[in-house]
């Protein structure tokens, strides 16, 4: 096999190790201020991995928890008050989660490099301390947990693409009427933030309101809980909406009837201030400026706001009917 083959074909986290220094340290890395940079920490990331030397741990799996001390230079985000400048701690244990749920290795040494590795592929992080527990290691031994600390500095080389910014705003309604509806739509907040390419932003607070189906309000059918979120984005409209049907078929969505009940529906309000329809969507949403439920939750956190082509979202408000509560569990 070639050498570019075997480049393609590597690990992103076995070519990041490549790059690090064999004895890091701060002689390693001159730029690191003394005594230290500022921290942020993730404790206790849970993962069930198969980590281990024995076929059973293969097997089976068992229980791992990841902490990660980051060094990064926070002044700027603290300036700017931008997510991104700075790490989003979100995406960071989303890459340690996924590199730890890759292929088993025999040795925490192994899985700790690795986990080190991803940190440094996301601008800004100089040091990072990874600790891996191991708390059912396989000894015949009472004790409490066994862990594995490595500290390591940004690997000399090159610097890690430009770290990738938001250019849109977008608004996104989220309903649900059957099952488990406050955790819904509170995971689903949680889901859309976590995405790659999504930047939190701003979350209102529940609203209450009766079922609007086809035939107008059916108080026969459960009432909905209702929130609006706003975010930035670098994703682009047709696959923001893709990755929020995603988030609902998961929660069990079924697109059978119009309007129907839903275990959660997660509408996109508007996208950068874009006027456009096509046979997938249509921004704005065509009927964001009637419904109460979208409105009301919007207003709380972004009241200034308008709603491209209609108008300030207090006058819209004010022009609607519909019974909207806020919810109190």
């Amino acid at each position: 096999m070639s050498e570019a083959r075997k480049a393609i074909d590597m690990h992103p986290a076995e070519q990041a190790i490549r790059l690090m220094p064999t004895r890091p340290g701060p002689e390693a890395h001159p730029a690191l201020p003394a005594p230290e940079l500022d921290r942020i920490s993730i404790e206790r990331l849970h993962v069930h991995g198969r980590h281990g030397v024995f076929a059973h741990e293969r097997q089976s799996g068992q229980d791992f928890y990841i902490d990660a001390e980051v060094w990064i230079d926070t002044r700027a985000a603290a300036q700017t008050d931008q997510i991104d400048d700075t790490l989003h701690y979100g995406h960071l244990m989303r890459a340690l989660y996924e590199v730890a749920m890759k292929e088993p290795v025999d040795l925490l040494e192994t899985l700790a490099e690795r986990l080190a590795a991803v940190t440094f592929a996301f601008a800004g992080p100089q040091a990072v301390r990874i600790t891996v527990h191991k708390p059912q290691a396989p000894v015949k031994l009472r004790f409490k947990d066994v862990t594995v600390s490595v500290l390591r500095y940004r690997p000399e080389g090159a610097e890690p693409e430009q770290a990738r910014r938001p250019h849109s705003r977008a608004v996104i309604a989220l309903g649900a009427n059957l099952g488990a509806r406050e955790a819904a739509i509170r995971d689903a907040m949680d889901e859309i933030e976590s995405l790659d390419g999504v930047w939190a932003h701003r979350r209102s607070s529940l609203y209450e309101t009766p079922a609007l189906t086809t035939h107008g309000i059916d108080e026969t059918v459960p009432a909905y809980l209702n929130a609006v979120i706003s975010i930035q984005t670098d994703l682009e409209p047709h696959l923001l909406l893709d990755k929020l049907q995603q988030i609902e078929d998961a929660h069990g969505r079924v697109r059978q009837e119009r309007w129907g009940s839903r275990t959660l529906d997660l509408d996109l309000i508007e996208h950068g201030g874009l006027e456009f329809a096509d046979a997938v969507l249509e921004l704005p949403h065509p009927r964001a400026f009637e419904r109460a439920f979208v409105l009301a939750p919007w207003v709380e956190i972004e009241p200034e706001a308008s709603l491209t082509g209609r108008g300030p979202i207090q006058q819209l408000l004010e022009q609607t009917s519909d019974e909207v509560k806020r919810y109190h569990a």
